[in-house]
């Protein structure tokens, strides 16, 4: 098994608004995103300047039944919450620009 070190793992369900906190949203309402993908939140990582991969065919252990992917993001040491929310909120920029 490889190691993921420095990398954390950031699931589309993290930021999805139709989801519950119980059912894996981690964000507050006010900053939730829907249909969102791992191509919506590798390009906010690359917008930002963080190192990052995408990894498909992976499933959320509370959604087994989906198949959406995780993106591993280099944070450089940031806290895991601080970097949800500037790629929320990028992504948000990024959607408005379309």
């Amino acid at each position: 098994m490889r190691s993921r070190k420095p990398f954390l793992i950031f699931w589309p369900q993290y930021f999805d608004a139709k989801k519950t906190r119980s059912e894996g949203r981690r964000l507050p309402q006010n900053l939730a995103i829907e249909k969102i993908t791992v191509k919506d939140i590798g390009e906010a990582a690359k917008n930002l300047g963080y190192q990052f991969q995408i990894e498909r065919m992976l499933q959320y252990p509370r959604t087994w039944w989906e198949e959406p992917g995780r993106v591993l993001i280099n944070t450089n040491g940031k806290r895991k919450s601080k970097v949800l929310k500037e790629i929320a909120r990028e992504i948000r920029k990024l959607r408005t620009k379309r």
